[in-house]
């Protein structure tokens, strides 16, 4: 029997590929010298020792196997998301029940540095969730494998121009009142407070939102799906994904439901053709910072 280094899963001997995960299986390597003094009873053990010896560094471990080149499956996606998902809901409803025993809280949630720590809390939280099922055990190999550890590519002028794109044609069509707008808590509180508080209400969008979503949904979740579908349904299930986390926007606006899939496309896009994630994130900063800039001069 062969059994999956990647998933587990048992398979024939004769079988190549593993049905769940497409990875290649170990060949089954019969040594004619261990077979000939496994049959000698007299010197049993003894040979078996030996042989096993003698086989240790020709054999393949199966132990240094697992997981090689960062093989994950949609499983493993799947599980990211569904963990994410039971994470935001935990935290928002303990924020509510905290709110209700300790009104003081309640405003220091909407103030600068409670809304900065709260969004800064979720996404760690989202980040180390992302890590433990990419089984990513030491810095380096989470750098690596989510994309963190190579410079932005050629294509990075290419999700920053799309994303300035998208950004005007959307911007475009709320001037004309073709769509209906979506207000924006931060955009607001920025407006309505005073002195240097009011910046903390921009770290989260211009700069928490792109490095933490780019990392985990694209980095990770995005090329697990991968591994496992082809390119059109894994963005599908992307952008899925992303009408979930904003549906406040898709279900007011057709045109930010809009802008949001295209944009989700190119950085799936992006992700697809370089192996570094920082195109991605540039691409999501130029969106975000773009429209905190209009909101501002066109307010």
């Amino acid at each position: 029997m062969k059994r999956c280094p990647y998933c587990g899963k048992e398979y024939p001997d004769d079988a190549v590929l593993c049905s769940n995960d497409g990875y290649a299986l170990p060949e089954v390597v019969v040594h004619a010298e261990l077979a000939e003094k496994q049959a000698n009873p007299p010197n049993q053990g003894l040979d078996l020792d030996r042989a096993a010896a003698d086989t240790k560094g020709t054999s393949n471990d199966q132990s240094t196997l697992a997981y090689p080149d960062y093989q994950w499956s949609a499983s493993d996606g799947w599980k990211c998301l569904g963990i994410t998902l039971l994470l935001g809901l935990l935290l928002s409803t303990g924020a509510v029940v905290i709110g209700r025993y300790f009104p003081s809280f309640n405003a220091w949630r909407r103030s600068g540095p409670g809304y900065l720590f709260q969004d800064l809390l979720h996404f760690t939280l989202y980040l180390m969730a992302a890590a433990y099922f990419a089984r990513t055990e030491t810095l380096n190999s989470f750098l690596h494998g989510f994309g963190l550890d190579r410079k932005p590519s050629n294509r990075v002028w290419f999700g920053i121009v799309m994303a300035l794109i998208i950004r005007g044609f959307g911007h475009f069509i709320l001037v004309h009142r073709w769509s209906k707008g979506v207000s924006s808590y931060d955009l607001a509180a920025f407006r309505n407070t005073g002195g240097m508080e009011r910046y903390l209400f921009l770290v989260p969008s211009v700069l928490f939102a792109p490095f933490f979503e780019e990392t985990i949904y694209r980095g990770f979740v995005y090329r697990a799906f991968r591994n496992s579908f082809p390119v059109w349904a894994s963005m599908a299930i992307v952008i899925a994904w992303t009408a979930n986390t904003h549906w406040s926007q898709y279900s007011i606006s057709w045109v930010a439901a809009f802008d949001l899939s295209m944009l989700t496309i190119v950085q799936c896009y992006l992700r697809e053709k370089s192996d570094s994630i920082w195109d991605c994130i540039f691409c999501h900063f130029a969106f975000n910072a773009s429209r905190l800039l209009l909101g501002h001069l066109f307010k």
